[in-house]
């Protein structure tokens, strides 16, 4: 069962990050509106290859949600994402959540390592908030907390070791509480 922390981080993966029309509902089109700014980021035009392969891209990870929902014969609400992490976050669904988590780190790097290097920097942090549309002004401070070894860079091992910590932990200082930013009155 989620703990309240790990409810109020969800929620908020949910609103901030993934509800762009800040509807209530998760749809195709909100998944489709990341693609967009990673497009407008990348100066990608519509109708080129590129351009699709993003969109497609964006749009696969709402596929992955819309299964477990419809599954379920629900809507993607807030309560029922919450439903979501519960049951891929309980005991013998590990596998679930790992599968889930690599394509997650795999689509980050993929997007915001834009010299693709195997890290991301500040900067191509700071573009990921800017797609997802994540109040900006406390990327820096993020960047700080997940970049573990203090080297300026987000290697995949220190952001699957976030990921983990956003989605697993109750811990309020866990630094991975701050992979998408401000979410509540923690420092």
């Amino acid at each position: 069962m989620l703990s309240e922390l790990q409810k109020e981080k969800i929620s908020h993966y949910f609103r901030v990050v993934l509800d762009q029309d800040r509807n209530g509902v998760l749809e195709e089109n909100d998944f489709r509106e990341i693609g967009e700014s990673l497009c407008v980021l990348w100066m990608f035009k519509p109708g080129t290859e590129n351009y699709e392969r993003i969109i497609n891209r964006s749009t696969q990870s709402w596929r992955m949600f819309q299964k477990y929902f419809e599954l379920q014969g629900g809507v993607a609400n807030e309560e029922h994402f919450l439903e979501f992490f519960d049951n891929m976050l309980s005991k013998g669904n590990e596998h679930i959540y790992k599968s889930w988590v690599k394509h997650m780190i795999s689509s980050i790097f993929d997007s915001f390592d834009l010299n693709k290097d195997d890290v991301i920097s500040v900067n191509e942090y700071s573009d990921m908030f800017m797609c997802y549309h994540i109040p900006i002004k406390h990327s820096a401070k993020a960047f700080v907390k997940l970049d573990r070894d203090g080297d300026d860079f987000i290697t995949k091992d220190e952001l699957m070791e976030a990921v983990d910590e956003f989605f697993m932990s109750s811990d309020e200082k866990s630094p991975g509480n701050w992979l998408f930013g401000f979410w509540g009155d923690r420092d």
